[in-house]
């Protein structure tokens, strides 16, 4: 595979994950594109590096674990469905080894801006996905940006 792959992976990571935030803010809506993006990234990752199929299915493990918890916070009413599926798509990347600090900075900053919409904006649902690409974008400065 050519060396050009995992950079450009990389850096569709952040594009999709900030796109995501800014769509969340400006519309309280996660494109499915960049979802799309971060799946397609992620094979082309996986392939590119490469990936060990073990590997690999275990990162997709990850992703449906976080799908399914994701599933459960939607029926509450918790979270949007856009949500569930950029938590799930940033949980491919990260892996089972990522997901503590994934959801634990998710949850921080999910707090932070529940407190800052309260202030703000009452009334209004809380854009969420501001606190998955905050907690995305720490995983990616902490695991892929010396790749980049």
């Amino acid at each position: 595979m050519p060396s050009w792959i995992l950079p450009i992976a990389s850096l569709a990571f952040v594009a999709a994950v900030a796109d995501a935030a800014l769509s969340d803010v400006r519309a309280l809506r996660i494109p499915n594109r960049d979802v799309v993006i971060l799946l397609a990234a992620f094979a082309a990752f996986a392939l590119a590096r490469p990936l060990p199929f073990n590997v690999a299915l275990h990162h997709l493990a990850a992703a449906l674990l976080l799908f399914g918890l994701g599933a459960i916070l939607f029926a509450l009413k918790v979270w949007g469905g856009g949500d569930v599926k950029l938590l799930a798509a940033v949980g491919l990347w990260t892996g089972f080894s990522g997901l503590p600090a994934l959801l634990l900075i998710t949850a921080l900053a999910g707090g932070a801006v529940a407190l800052a919409v309260l202030a703000g904006r009452r009334g209004k649902a809380v854009p969420y996905g501001i606190a998955i690409a905050a907690a995305a974008l720490s995983w990616w400065w902490r695991t892929l940006a010396p790749l980049t």
